[in-house]
């Protein structure tokens, strides 16, 4: 009975909430049955359960505990990046080789921070499947998933920033209106501000940084975590028929700071009350009956650089290796193309939204603008238009992918050690780098640290040597997603992954604490929380689960 009158309540308080709000939008189309997916970016199962059992999620632990939902480890393949991965989740389609690659035929760089890029990608993957999120909402995505409605969603950023769903309706000024959001907002920024300057302090990183600018950091990121929960809560309530949300501030911390680190802990408690309150709503309100995955992308495994190890970038060794000029693409961008981006979303929203404030407001929202304005112009990237250096190397954490511009077509493995054979005796055997992979016709070729050669075709596999696979296990596994990786048309001619050390640590060719990309130590262990009543099968791949939720909730 306390359960009935509570849910009454919540949903009387929900009503109050975002009534008039969800009156300006659109009815979305009628559905008894829907699913959400909310997505922690980059937490490894095991990772997960070490979580969990130190009570840093409890929330999460409650919902297993009371027996409705289920955990279970799945497979996200190779590379374990979100590009690839929401591609296949979102069209069944993993045609993106890595978070960036280079595309020979066009001779173009390609990141997944580049709007264009990621728009591009999108038309090419809309052709082989409709989109999983068709009708529905997208927030905090590479890749929009055909939703739609998008939500600091890279893929449409270039497509008006709020098409289809927040251009004038003052869904923005409607967030900010609502007190006890903005001052959770403000105390999630001032904590993130205050724990960022604690540890700039404790070990004398940053005594002559302006204060504003991390403050603005976090303020940022503050923002657009809440404004995505506030989105979501709003379309449960109008049961919208599906819906993506990912929260990817643990991915950042972990990056930096390492998968268990206190700050990257912090997030997750973050996290896991901003779920408590989506999955609430989800049952307790909401205008449709509910699915709810909770699950990962991809894992992380702890990291060790590239360049601390060996005194040189990855990009360095080849450059010095194959003697020419090499245009090596790593994480040096990342961090401030995500933060231009956020900049640019926030400016978008605020213009948007100042022509319905009243005067004060507007003066206070121009302000508001300028200070973004200001640190959008330093943190933009510099865009590299045109390459002209002879090799390219394009780094997604422990994976790379070396293009060789002598041709615009992909090379066989052959090909390239008959013309860099010099590069090739360096190469194959250094202690930082674990295989080296190529294609040869219609085998694949895989050369080990410790000099064996593994020869894969279609239907038989030859060994020469010790196993180059011996160190991932689940052989039959990584050689099946070694194969679809130097398959895909933007490969590159060698694929090269980062030297797996037998406690779980992965050579890294970015300035990580912790990385993915690659496979092993935990990078393409993703986990899944689903409804214990739903017959989930095995997954081993994005696609499988694509196919899955398209049979469950056919469009």
């Amino acid at each position: 009975m306390f359960r009935n009158i509570r849910g009454f309540g919540a949903a009387a308080l929900n009503r109050l909430r975002f009534r008039r709000t969800a009156a300006r939008l659109q009815a979305p189309p009628a559905s008894g049955h829907a699913f959400i997916i909310l997505q922690i970016d980059a937490l490894a199962y095991p990772v997960l359960q070490q979580v969990l059992q130190q009570g840093e999620m409890p929330h999460l632990m409650c919902l297993l505990q009371q027996g409705k939902y289920r955990l279970v480890q799945w497979r996200c393949g190779l590379p374990s990046t979100t590009t690839a991965i929401q591609a296949g989740l979102f069209y069944g389609r993993r045609s993106a080789p890595g978070f960036r690659w280079y595309d020979k035929a066009v001779n173009v760089a390609m990141t997944s921070h580049r709007p264009d890029h990621m728009r591009i990608l999108e038309e090419s993957l809309q052709l082989a499947h409709p989109g999983l999120l068709t009708g529905g909402g997208v927030y905090t995505s590479l890749l929009s998933g055909d939703a739609e409605h998008a939500v600091f969603t890279v893929s449409r950023i270039l497509v008006r920033q709020f098409q289809g769903y927040l251009e004038g309706t003052g869904l923005f000024l409607s967030f900010l209106l609502r007190p006890l959001r903005v001052l959770r907002l403000l105390r999630y920024a001032l904590a993130r501000f205050g724990r960022r300057l604690w540890a700039g302090l404790r070990h004398f990183q940053m005594p002559f940084v302006p204060l504003g600018r991390p403050f603005l950091e976090a303020f940022m990121d503050a923002t657009l975590t809440e404004f995505m929960t506030f989105c979501v809560l709003l379309d449960l309530y109008r049961g919208v028929p599906r819906l993506y949300a990912n929260f990817n501030g643990y991915d950042e911390m972990a990056h930096i700071y390492g998968v268990l680190h206190p700050e990257a802990l912090w997030m997750l408690r973050w996290i896991d009350s901003r779920l408590a309150e989506i999955e609430r709503l989800s049952h307790e309100g909401a205008k449709a009956h509910y699915d709810v995955f909770i699950l990962s992308d991809h894992g992380m495994a702890s990291a060790i650089p590239f360049r601390a190890r060996f005194g040189q970038t990855l990009g360095e060794f080849v450059s010095q290796a194959v003697h020419l000029d090499v245009d090596f693409h790593a994480g040096e961008e990342s961090a401030a193309a995500t933060r231009a981006l956020r900049a640019r979303y926030l400016i978008a929203a605020l213009r948007d939204s100042q022509s319905r404030l009243p005067p004060w407001a507007r003066r206070l929202a121009r302000r508001t603008r300028r200070p973004l304005l200001n640190y959008l112009s330093r943190e933009e990237p510099a865009y590299d238009w045109c390459l002209e250096r002879e090799v390219v190397v394009q780094v997604s954490g422990p994976l790379a992918h070396v293009y060789f511009r002598v041709t615009s077509q992909s090379m066989d493995l052959p090909e390239v050690a008959l013309l860099y054979s010099d590069f090739m005796q360096q190469l194959v055997g250094h202690a930082g780098i674990e295989l080296v992979v190529g294609r040869d016709a219609d085998q694949v070729i895989v050369l080990g640290r410790r000099g064996g050669v593994l020869t894969a075709r279609a239907d038989r596999v030859d060994l020469q040597g010790l196993d180059p696979l011996e160190a991932f296990g689940a052989r039959d596994y990584v050689l099946r997603e070694l194969r679809h990786l130097v398959q895909l048309p933007t490969a590159g001619d060698l694929v090269l992954l980062g030297r797996l050390f037998d406690t779980g640590e992965v050579v890294t060719f970015e300035e990580q604490q912790a990385t993915h990309g690659g496979l092993g130590g935990g990078q393409d262990q993703p986990f899944i929380i689903y409804p214990a009543a739903l017959p989930l099968p095995e997954l081993e791949c994005p696609e499988a689960l694509y196919y899955w939720l398209r049979s469950q909730y056919p469009l």
